[in-house]
């Protein structure tokens, strides 16, 4: 069983590089997009020893914006080059921050044994978002620059949300910092693509890549897909799961919970959780359905990685 990991870093080229070897194994190769913003050179020096590593080119790269089309723009473009370099099996979905909880022979068995499954987290919209899912596909998603949030969400003058002191205050921000073409969106009612129904999820998936595939011809034959998304807050929890879903309905595709697990429920701090060592119980038992675990951070604690590998991983083989 071929597996391709989609590795999506920005930080920590010593990280990705623990995270490589603790999932190298037969038949396995790395398609690493890291963030344009960032320098490429301490993760080529790192990860140069690995013949199934490949970095994607600056071409490929680009510029990560929180909660911005950049994110599905970088996995589309590992997911290219997988396809164009004739890979089978799986394709997983991974962040520079996620760690394996099984040993490596595990997960290539596990994906082996129910190789027509598709792992994914998935779910009708808004569903558990509420109005906020509502709004994500609803408004536009405007970058107000660089930095992780700072974005605005603005309605079309077709919007009953438009007409109010909020979106007149947003408009005038707009104009102030001379966002002229982004003003323009606002005569345009958006509408989510009629011959899908939107569906949302978490970010992180695997998929056979004969659907991989799949994916990238249908937005050959939908170049307004991507277009509309664009302006979509979130647009990696909602892109490929809305395709998969219209897939689903003529094909009955076998889909099955992400492989990946997550903490949102931390009663303080930001989130995701970022486990430490401390968490090593809640890891263990996540273990039992779960494959892989994120958010991990090597400044922040590097203990963590070698009591998975200890009492997870190594005991496992």
């Amino acid at each position: 069983m071929e597996i391709n990991y989609i590795i999506l870093g920005h930080k920590n080229p010593d990280q990705i590089l623990r995270l490589v070897h603790s999932l190298n194994y037969r038949e396995i190769s790395f398609y690493i997009h890291i963030d344009k913003k960032v320098k490429i050179a301490p993760f080529q020096q790192m990860l140069n020893e690995f013949p199934n590593v490949h970095l994607l080119d600056y071409s490929k790269r680009k510029s990560i914006i929180w909660g911005d089309f950049s994110i599905v723009e970088a996995t589309l473009n590992a997911m290219q080059q997988i396809v164009a370099d004739g890979k089978n099996g799986y394709c997983v979905l991974l962040s520079g921050q996620d760690y394996p909880l099984r040993n490596p022979e595990f997960i290539t068995q596990t994906l082996d044994q129910n190789h027509e499954k598709h792992y994914i987290d998935i779910f009708p919209m808004p569903g558990i978002w509420g109005s906020s899912g509502t709004d994500r596909i609803r408004k536009y998603k405007i970058n107000k620059s660089l930095k992780r949030g700072h974005f605005t969400l603005l309605p079309s003058i077709f919007d009953q949300h438009f007409f109010t002191k909020e979106t007149a205050g947003k408009i005038n921000y707009l104009i102030k910092t001379k966002k002229f073409q982004e003003i323009r969106r606002i005569f345009q009612k958006r509408k989510f693509p009629s011959f899908l129904l939107p569906h949302g999820g978490s970010q992180w998936w695997a998929f056979p890549t004969e659907t991989v595939t799949r994916i990238l011809e249908f937005l050959k034959d939908h170049p307004g897909y991507c277009r509309y998304h664009k302006y979509t807050l979130i647009p990696d929890e909602i892109f490929f799961h809305s395709i998969l879903a219209y897939f689903f309905k003529g094909d009955n595709l076998k889909i099955a919970p992400s492989l990946t697990y997550v903490n949102w429920e931390k009663p303080t701090g930001p989130l995701p959780a970022t486990f430490e060592k401390d968490n090593l119980k809640e890891l263990t038992e996540a273990s039992q359905y779960k494959l892989f675990a994120r958010k991990f951070d090597i400044e922040q604690d590097q203990e963590i990685f070698v009591l998975i590998e200890k009492e997870l991983i190594l005991k496992r083989f």
